[in-house]
């Protein structure tokens, strides 16, 4: 492995007031996944492939994302199965989750814009979350490309696919390694310095039925996190269950203890709030969505809902002092509830402690304020709240919200 190119590159931070706009090059990414799913079934050239899928490739696809959902967040009987060695359901999820993951991905890195210049993905799959990770960097950082992306996966058909989806988009990284490895047997991962490691809906199926899955997912993460460079980072994403979230929170949590900092979505590294209030509490960020096609007719077909898109994910560094977060600040995490009282809430997350905030549906300078366009995953800096009862504030005609980042949107 080479030595490290360059610096790390973080780029502008999105000026509060100015919502973030992340997976704006799925579309073009599209085309390519189709044309990758019909050549490994024999059907690219026919003379009914065009750029869309057919009714009978929607049915036919929509049958195998139907098994693989239930078998990875209904009964989760494939999670760890080693399923992307199966071609049926290796191609439900290039037609489908790997768009899903990309913009998961893409959401989680639009609040900190940066250019890695190398990167190491573990449990890649089919690389959506390099894909994203790619096209966000020359997004915020213009003219920029990676300098190495190495990939690591247990499936060599999901590795092959990882390539071949890469080198179709609009920017790919200057050298490419793949590394057939199956985390859980703990075999060294390669050479660092890396910029970013990422592990996209990867360490919830490691380990998975162990009694210590979490303390060996949580020495993995160390040992990765001895791959970083003195600035270096990890994000780590899961699907928005119940249990993968709190088991990422309690990895969240044992990081922290070995002071990791955590850049993100908490305004801080105290112990997650959330997890400590029972067993039936977790924290996901989720976003709007409107799928392009053919991710809507295939969740149609499939009978699944996607209007948004939910995630639990954490940005971390094992850098001591990096960006560290102010007291002050608050994350919106929740969505806009309204009571029989007739005031809107949200709750809010800051200095190891969930908070709520009100105000009157019918409060036209809270309007003006922009408390009723919240969304979750706003950052705020309040300022000259009314303090309630109970960990409860509202809002009086001096006070400021202090908007410092908002939640990233999708693009259309």
């Amino acid at each position: 492995m080479s030595e490290r190119k360059r610096p790390f590159q973080a780029a502008p931070t999105a000026r509060a007031g100015a919502r973030p706009v992340a997976g704006a090059l799925l579309g073009e990414r599209l085309p390519a996944l189709i044309d990758l799913w019909r050549s490994s079934r024999n059907l690219a050239g026919r003379p009914e492939s065009g750029a869309v899928l057919t009714r009978r490739e929607i049915e036919s696809a929509g049958a195998a994302l139907f098994a693989l959902q239930r078998g990875l967040t209904g009964d989760r009987t494939l999670a760890g199965s080693g399923y992307m060695e199966d071609e049926d359901l290796l191609g439900a999820y290039l037609l489908y989750y790997w768009s899903v993951s990309y913009m998961q991905v893409s959401l989680a890195l639009a609040e900190r814009p940066s250019s890695p210049g190398r990167v190491l993905d573990l449990g890649s799959g089919p690389g959506p979350a390099s894909a994203a990770i790619i096209d966000a960097a020359g997004a915020s950082v213009p003219g920029s490309r990676l300098d190495d992306l190495v990939l690591v996966d247990s499936s060599a058909k999901a590795l092959d696919l990882a390539e071949s989806c890469i080198a179709r988009g609009r920017r790919a990284p200057a050298r490419l390694e793949k590394a057939r490895i199956d985390l859980e047997s703990g075999q060294e991962l390669p050479e660092g310095p890396f910029d970013l490691i990422v592990a996209a809906h990867c360490l919830n199926e490691l380990w998975r039925g162990k009694a210590d899955a979490l303390r060996r997912r949580r020495e993995l993460l160390l040992r990765a996190g001895k791959r970083l460079a003195p600035d270096g980072r990890i994000l780590l994403l899961e699907p928005a269950l119940l249990a993968t979230c709190r088991d990422l929170i309690a990895l969240r949590d044992g990081l922290a203890s070995e002071s990791w900092r955590v850049l993100g979505p908490c305004p801080g590294s105290y112990a997650c709030p959330a997890f400590a209030a029972g067993p039936d509490r977790s924290c996901h960020a989720q976003s709007p969505w409107e799928p392009p096609e053919p991710v809507a007719s295939l969740a149609k077909a499939a009978a699944l809902g996607r209007d948004s898109v939910k995630f639990a994910f954490f940005l971390l560094s094992p850098a001591a002092g990096i960006d560290e977060a102010s007291p002050k600040d608050r994350r919106v995490v929740s969505e806009p509830m309204l009571n029989k009282a007739g005031r809107l809430r949200y709750v809010l997350c800051g200095e190891g402690r969930l908070e709520t905030i009100s105000a009157r549906a019918d409060d036209a300078g809270a309007r003006a304020k922009g408390f009723m366009s919240l969304r979750r995953g706003d950052l705020l800096r309040p300022d000259g709240l009314e303090s309630r009862a109970g960990g409860a504030y509202g809002l009086l005609p001096g006070s400021d919200l202090g908007l410092r980042l908002p939640a990233p949107e999708t693009a259309p």
